[in-house]
């Protein structure tokens, strides 16, 4: 296995088809049929075969076309990051005595864990079902003729009939979400084994269910039981990257694009702390009065009586004391279009802090909130 963390250089050996592979993540590009930028530098070292990888802003795990697993961990202690991914509150993972990332398992087995613990107690408590409409051609015929499929058929022969009846299954969209999920982490490996068998151990129960991945859109709130492995299979099918996308690899993985998942957990936290005033997400910013239209958009912008009061920009990076001269640039001109007097970048970090400076009538503020805290909040 190729452990990488995010953000971070490390020298690997690598044989010329895994450079080569590799090399392939390193264009990012917005057509949707290339690939993701998964390593931001790969450089050839004066060691024959190694290699100084550095990724992006992704954490998961993938496989090579020579059977290479490549996992990428997260910077951040891994009790922040599995909070950052929604997991800070569930019981199947509090319960499983892992600390950090560094030196143990890594972000897809506390995932796929959690996962096979909840498919357990799901699957022995008996899967959900639900009335689906069946079309019977042959007997004994059971519900009400349908007449045009009928004739269409049998072009309305008095010795044959179609009839159409509900039958109570477990092949609903429910269970074929969890079957989709299920199967993504089966093609993954685990440094603990026994996960893997325990995964083989379910293919049982979900192996003949549809397990397509959009159904997720189409569900309604799931019962009190598949709360838990619902927000799980979501977690693996959502916000994700499934590779390959055109890059000529093989195999399948999940990464998580950590720069969006920070977003949403800004979004939360600023909504938690502000509940009366309205928090829009990437809001647009037009730059230009005259001439050509360019357009920004802000991460988030906070109003209060139908008008912008403050605008906040969602950094994933460790949080510094000063932004960089960039970063100032982006808050000073948000805020000037949108005539605000108050702009702020956030940063994860493990306690609160903050520093304020001024640009001319603009204040900006660095800020770093602990990734516990909308997790406190919720429970």
């Amino acid at each position: 296995m190729i452990n990488l963390t995010e953000y971070e250089t490390s020298s690997v050996q690598l044989s010329p088809d895994e450079a080569y592979e590799l090399a392939t993540l390193t264009r990012g590009s917005a057509d949707k049929a290339q690939g993701p930028r998964v390593v931001e530098r790969l450089m050839p070292t004066k060691q024959a075969g190694v290699y100084d990888i550095r990724p992006g802003p992704y954490v998961g795990r993938f496989r090579l076309r020579t059977g290479s697993v490549v996992d990428i961990r997260s910077r951040f202690p891994f009790q922040d990051l599995a909070t950052l991914l929604g997991l800070g509150r569930k019981a199947t993972l509090l319960r499983h005595d892992v600390t950090s990332a560094l030196g143990g398992p890594g972000l897809m087995d506390l995932i796929a864990l959690a996962f096979v613990r909840e498919a357990e107690r799901v699957a022995g408590q008996g899967l959900a079902k639900g009335y689906k409409q069946t079309r019977l051609a042959r007997p004994p015929y059971a519900g009400v003729p349908a007449v045009t499929a009928h004739l269409n058929a049998h072009g309305g022969r008095a010795d044959r009939l179609v009839t159409t009846a509900k039958r109570l299954t477990a092949d609903i969209a429910l269970n074929q979400l969890i079957a989709s999920a299920h199967r993504k982490l089966c093609q993954l490996s685990y440094q603990d084994k026994q996960i893997n068998v325990r995964l083989r151990q379910l293919t049982p129960v979900f192996r003949n269910f549809n397990g397509r991945e959009d159904v997720a859109r189409q569900l309604p709130s799931p019962p009190p039981r598949y709360r838990e492995i619902h927000e799980l299979a979501r977690l693996v099918l959502d916000h994700r990257t499934a590779l390959p996308a055109g890059t000529g690899l093989a195999g399948v993985g999940v990464l998580f694009n950590m720069t969006k998942i920070w977003e949403n957990y800004v979004g939360r936290w600023l909504r938690a702390h502000q509940p009366e005033a309205v928090v829009h997400s990437q809001y647009p910013i037009m730059l230009i009065d005259v001439g050509p239209a360019r357009r920004a958009r802000a991460d988030f912008v906070v109003e209060q009586g139908g008008r912008p009061v403050a605008v906040y920009d969602a950094k994933y990076r460790p949080w510094k004391e000063w932004p960089n001269t960039d970063e100032l640039y982006q808050l000073f001109t948000y805020a000037s279009r949108l005539c605000v007097d108050r702009a702020t970048l956030v940063c994860p970090g493990s306690t609160a802090l903050s520093r304020q400076m001024t640009m001319g009538n603009i204040l900006i503020e660095t800020l770093a909130i602990p990734l516990d805290e909308v997790a406190a909040r919720d429970c």
